[in-house]
């Protein structure tokens, strides 16, 4: 299994970017996952509509070491139950972030569960303003999970349009619109359009034409 995963990520990019002509001649000035460059952002929260039911997701940040984020992710229904809870760890490395673990729990008890922890290898590429439309990047790396076992992941990403997007939380501009082809092993296929504003991160995401999420809100520590 490891020669195989080995094989079909030596045919993907590895964090790489391909810059439009003329890209790289422009100030890099990083605001992709604001959400973990940010630090004034304490938490930020989203309407997600998925197959006519609206759920309310929140992300919250932790910053226990220099250049490393913890953020934790909470869904809850329209009656306040909490539908997923799972917390992902980051590492600032250059112009990326080491995305090593996610782990997720189960919500049957009182208190949250560990059930399953993820270890990732690939690194989640920092978008930058030298990017215009028609930039692409690709990635690929282990996954090792403690309920499932070894596999692969690619992602294949590309900017679409730089515009201003409006959300429940107001009037974002200059944000990147991407595409994003997501793959884990050989039968899942992830597809989303996603908007990353400046000193924001992610404001709103489609996926596969059945779910969506806006932003509604953020707070800053004060």
């Amino acid at each position: 299994m490891k020669s195989l995963i080995t094989l079909l990520l030596s045919i993907v990019f590895s964090a790489s970017v391909i810059a439009a002509p003329g890209g790289g001649h422009h100030k890099i000035t990083a605001y992709d996952y604001n959400d973990y460059l940010n630090s004034d952002i304490q938490s930020k929260t989203f309407i997600r509509h998925q197959d006519g039911i609206d759920y309310d997701l929140a992300w919250y940040f932790d910053r226990p070491n220099p250049n490393e984020v913890v953020r934790t992710e909470i869904v809850t229904d329209a009656y306040g139950n909490i539908t997923r809870y799972v917390d992902a760890t980051f590492k600032r490395t250059g112009q990326s972030f080491d995305w090593l673990q996610s782990r997720q729990y189960d919500l049957y008890m009182t208190q949250p569960v560990l059930v399953d922890t993820t270890d990732y290898e690939p690194p989640v590429v920092a978008l930058t303003s030298a990017m215009v439309p028609g930039i692409a990047w690709g990635s690929g790396g282990a996954i090792n999970s403690s309920s499932s076992g070894e596999s692969f992941y690619t992602d294949k990403s590309e900017v679409l349009a730089v515009e201003a997007v409006t959300v429940p939380a107001g009037t974002f501009t200059g944000c990147l619109k991407i595409h994003r082809l997501r793959e884990f092993g050989f039968s899942i296929a992830i597809n989303r359009i996603e908007w990353y504003c400046p000193d924001m991160g992610l404001v709103k995401r489609i996926q596969g034409g059945r779910r969506m999420i806006e932003m509604t809100g953020v707070t800053f520590i004060e």
